[in-house]
């Protein structure tokens, strides 16, 4: 194994093409050239298989994601809070399946996987996401008209986007995930602030996003860096 390419929160829309765009030269210019791709949540701003549907703006990017899949890239996903429900129709279309909390070894490195490192204290953020893992909820949004689906959910995504932007005002040791004992290394999205530092012998990574920052993490026998696409 040469590189592997972390990356996280392209909170894609389809009323904001040009990031989805930037995204779309990253791994053809960076990502294609490694040997995995790591994609840690919010890959989409709403991701929802909607009526066996989803947005057909998306569908271009998931295409290209799965091209390079077809050329030999293996592409790990783990979902955020933002696409909790589209690790089902990833797994279809060729993406590995990451779950919270799971470690992979990396050249001799025992490295965990969270969408957020950081424990959720506030009450909207706790009752959004049991709602989101509610089968019932999941149903009874599904009979929702497609447009008016889709149009309802890209609005209250956005919010809760506008919520978790400011990762240095939250951060505290105290809020922090319960990590696994093995795990010498922890690489986290969601957060949006771009980031590394170390806590309890463990080096923590906070890979940042695709809206402000353009930063992906870059793995090679070398070590972990974190690195800024530039078009």
């Amino acid at each position: 194994m040469r590189k592997v390419i972390f990356s996280s929160d392209l909170h894609a829309r389809p009323d904001e093409p040009e990031r989805i765009e930037c995204f779309r030269q990253f791994i053809n210019k960076i990502a294609v050239s490694s040997d995995r791709l790591y994609i840690l949540g919010d890959l989409f701003e709403f991701g929802f298989v909607f009526q066996d549907r989803i947005l057909p703006s998306y569908e271009p990017l998931v295409e290209e994601i799965t091209g390079l899949i077809r050329k030999g890239l293996v592409v790990y996903f783990l979902a955020g809070n933002h696409d909790l429900w589209m690790s089902q129709y990833l797994r279809k279309r060729g993406l590995r399946i990451v779950l919270e909390g799971e470690i992979h070894e990396l050249f001799g490195t025992k490295v965990q996987f969270f969408h957020g490192i950081l424990r959720e204290e506030d009450v909207l953020s706790r009752f959004a996401w049991q709602v989101m893992n509610n089968p019932t909820a999941v149903w009874i949004y599904s009979l929702l008209p497609y447009r008016m689906g889709f149009n309802l959910a890209l609005k209250i995504a956005q919010l809760s986007r506008k919520r978790n932007l400011d990762f240095r005002a939250k951060f505290s040791v105290q809020r922090l995930k319960t990590t696994d004992s093995e795990a010498e290394v922890i690489i986290s999205g969601h957060h949006h602030h771009p980031c590394k530092f170390s806590y309890d012998a463990k080096d923590f990574y906070i890979i940042g996003d695709w809206i402000s920052h353009f930063t992906y993490l870059e793995m090679t026998s070398q070590g972990l860096r974190l690195k800024t696409f530039r078009r």
